[in-house]
């Protein structure tokens, strides 16, 4: 979470609420937001295709029948809460609900009810009409639950729609802080909704890449492909871009028949493309593989104009990295300290080398199958249970155990990012073993209320903080509250869980890859990096687990501990009690 000065801006008055929506775009395609605060993989729209696409699968037998019940679950609940689709919808919501959520009505009616909610809810028609919610929520001052729900679902709707998230980024900065058009009062909302009314356009992509392209100049051409040594035509575009001219051992690659409705969606597939080429030809030349510069240039066809455009980034790398010297520690930390028996080593071990090969390759197909083995290899067996329930409620624990922290380190860093004097200052008479401790203190206790509104002006400009620290002041004020909170994280997550389970199973048995993968491998590497890290924590900090079991039902016990202290404490957070209840079973 970033604070921009609002130079642009003419007029501030009455446009909190449009202040609020720039920040929490941003917020929504920053890179490394926290995964609660990027926007979901599905939205209703999205749910209702991908039930009448997974009863698809179970007809050809790709995935089990038992799948389709989470997802209408899911859909349901979407459709009690989604003021967009409920206002496309003209049958009866409560019917629609009855009959998708009778496990024993039969297969054909529940496709019938989607296949007629899906011709109401089609992408395009739900697009248009979130933006019409989204002006009326600005010009009526509908307020922040309304316009978070509305961001998060158009965010959705655009990344699905086939807008790039690097671009949609770009568009919000640019429009909101950079460009030189004012922003002078709330219809400017409607200007920068307009921005991606639009249709697709035709691109061309130039690649600098290995002259091994020159022996299969053939191939490459029954794919739009044309290599070769000289671009006359495009020289001048290419040098204007620096670009530099290829040298003696490359070839220039120009993957022409692009229409894609951006230059960074053009920019993948043309990687694509090339990558299909690349990995056809190791079927027959093992040696060698193609290789290309991270930086091409992309030329729209239509205008001639072009933009250097670099590799997107891997989805692997959307996460916070220790530094070199913290990680180098934690290393050390483990080579000495590591408790687990010589079955357990090698099990983890593999589980690590699957997670480096997934951070190694650039193909998210790779990236999910790897990371998803990486997990599954992990968790123990539980008898006749079924793998993906296995795995589900296995890993619940260890993502529900420090939830509740990950939040308060969030809001905390932001804090810190924000203004470290302000903060520090009004955290210096707050009792408290760290700054997280005195920050949930702050939040929640009763004595600090008069601090609470203090901070409240001390926000200004900055409404997407602001909402942020009084919505979690308000989530986790007491711990039945809190309790709730990890229940709605519980029932997101094992969601999510079985999404990356039926796109893994989609991309092994259909060849066919989601157009979200790649926010479902942000999802389970973020996963994966939780369960992997509290292991070595619990196999290297002292408690001495003998095994990768062991581990497991130790963090299983603690959770269950922390939910049930939760639900013993009907008194409510006290300055004596608070720690022990939120940090006694962390690890």
């Amino acid at each position: 979470m970033k604070f921009r000065h609002l130079n642009k801006w003419d007029s501030k008055e009455n446009l909190d609420d449009l202040v609020y929506l720039a920040q929490l775009f941003e917020e929504l395609l920053f890179d490394y937001s926290l995964d609660t605060y990027k926007p979901s993989a599905m939205n209703t729209s999205l749910l209702c295709q991908e039930a009448l696409v997974t009863l698809s699968d179970i007809e050809k037998g790709v995935i089990q029948k038992p799948n389709l019940n989470h997802i209408l679950l899911e859909l349901s609940e979407n459709l009690k809460r989604d003021e967009v689709a409920k206002s496309l919808i003209t049958i009866d919501i409560k019917k629609i609900i009855s009959i998708i959520k009778n496990k024993t009505a039969p297969i054909s009616e529940v496709e019938v009810v989607l296949e007629l909610m899906w011709s109401e809810l089609r992408l395009d028609k739900y697009k248009k009409r979130n933006e019409e919610y989204l002006i009326n929520a600005i010009s009526n001052d509908e307020g922040r639950d309304s316009l978070r729900a509305l961001a998060r679902s158009y965010v959705t709707t655009l990344l699905n729609f086939g807008f790039s998230s690097k671009y949609l980024y770009e568009c919000v900065v640019s429009f909101f802080y950079y460009s030189e058009t004012k922003i002078e009062s709330k219809d400017a909302i409607k200007d920068f909704l307009n921005i991606f009314i639009k249709e697709e356009r035709k691109y061309v992509a130039v690649f600098r890449a290995s002259n091994i392209f020159e022996k299969i100049v053939d191939s490459c051409s029954q794919m739009g492909i044309l290599v070769s040594n000289k671009l006359e035509k495009y020289d001048a575009i290419l040098q204007s871009k620096n670009h530099v001219l290829k040298n003696s051992s490359e070839v220039y690659v120009l993957v022409s028949e692009i229409e894609s409705l951006d230059c960074f969606s053009a920019r993948k597939e043309a990687d694509d493309r090339m990558e299909l080429v690349g990995t056809l030809l190791t079927l027959f030349h093992h040696k060698e593989h193609p290789q290309w510069l991270k930086d091409c240039v992309v030329i729209d066809i239509e205008s001639n104009e072009a933009k250097k455009v670099t590799k997107p980034l891997n989805p692997m790398h959307k996460c916070i990295d220790l530094k070199p010297e913290k990680a180098s520690k934690r290393l050390n930390d483990l080579i000495k300290n590591f408790s687990m028996d010589h079955n357990s080593l090698p099990k983890f071990s593999r589980s690590a080398e699957l997670h480096s090969l997934a951070l190694n390759s650039e193909s998210e197909e790779n990236q999910m199958i790897n990371l998803w083995i990486a997990l599954e290899s992990l968790v123990p067996a539980k008898g006749e249970k079924a793998k993906i329930e296995s795995i589900t409620k296995s890993i619940m624990p260890f993502l529900n155990l420090n939830y509740i922290n990950r939040l308060l380190e969030r809001l905390l860093s932001d804090m810190f990012n924000w203004n470290t004097k302000v903060l520090k200052e009004f955290l210096k008479e707050i009792p408290g073993a760290n700054f997280r401790v005195k920050l949930m203190k702050l939040l929640v206790l009763p004595e600090y209320a008069l601090k609470r509104d203090d901070i409240n002006n001390e926000f200004k400009d900055f409404q997407l903080l602001r909402n942020r620290f009084f919505y979690i002041s308000t989530s986790l004020s007491s711990p039945e509250k809190v309790r709730k909170v990890i229940e709605s994280h519980t029932k997101r997550v094992e969601w999510q869980v079985r999404r990356i389970y039926r796109a893994r199973n989609s991309i092994v048995h259909a060849g066919i890859t989601p157009s979200y993968t790649s926010i479902l491998i942000e999802n389970i590497h973020d996963y994966l990096d939780i369960v992997m890290s509290t292991l070595v924590n619990l196999a290297s900090g002292g408690v001495e687990i003998d095994s990768i079991e062991q581990g497991f039902k130790y963090i299983e016990l603690n959770c269950s501990a922390y939910i049930d202290s939760l639900s013993d404490n009907p008194a409510g957070f006290t300055d004596e009690n608070i720690e022990d209840y939120l940090f006694k079973y962390t690890i």
